[in-house]
């Protein structure tokens, strides 16, 4: 919704947006592991901070048509978010690899208590 606003901001988009929106459907629906899915997450996390970067390497592959004002939002409202989602998925699918090695099936149930922000 942030990427249609700043669009519409600047004129580039008129009414219909529906072009813009593709949803497509999980890959996967089921995982083994709650490290698996923890991985999995990550996974899409990184190919998403990939296409961001991919289009600002377009934005600014073109000295004549250069666009700093898409780079500096896609910068500020969007690559910070994705760096801290990656790093806190990857520290919690950490975590869990650890408790699983050391605690087997107990190590997943208080990783899960706390996740629920429970007392463990």
């Amino acid at each position: 919704m942030k990427l249609i606003d700043y669009l519409l901001m600047r004129g580039e988009l008129e009414t219909d947006v529906t072009s813009l929106i593709q949803i497509r459907a999980p890959e996967r629906k089921s995982w083994e592991s709650g490290v698996d899915a923890l991985e999995h997450a990550l996974k899409m996390e990184t190919e998403v901070t990939k296409s961001i970067r991919s289009v600002i390497i377009a934005c600014e592959s073109d000295p004549k048509f250069n666009d700093y004002h898409l780079v500096d939002y896609l910068t500020g409202e969007f690559l910070e978010e994705q760096y801290k989602g990656q790093r806190d998925l990857a520290g919690k699918a950490s975590t869990l690899k650890k408790m699983l090695d050391r605690h087997s099936s107990l190590g997943e149930f208080l990783f899960d208590k706390k996740l629920l922000g429970m007392d463990i």
